[in-house]
């Protein structure tokens, strides 16, 4: 599943983002999108960091590179 980070940017599994709240960083492993529209996906904490506890809106990331 593709989705957009803070600054639109396109994310997805294998992204490398920041946290920005935190400032932590780490790659994405998961994307929780099932049953969930485009926006709901975007508005929801469904996305899991390597190295980071919990789950994530992807407008809480900024991405800082792809695979």
């Amino acid at each position: 599943m593709m989705t957009y980070a803070r600054n639109r940017n396109a994310i997805t599994t294998g992204s490398r983002v920041m946290v920005s709240g935190t400032g932590q960083t780490g790659v994405i492993t998961a994307i929780h999108s099932e049953g969930l529209s485009a926006e709901q996906v975007r508005r929801a904490k469904t996305v899991e960091v390597e190295g980071c506890e919990g789950k994530f809106e992807p407008v809480e990331l900024i991405r800082l590179g792809l695979h």
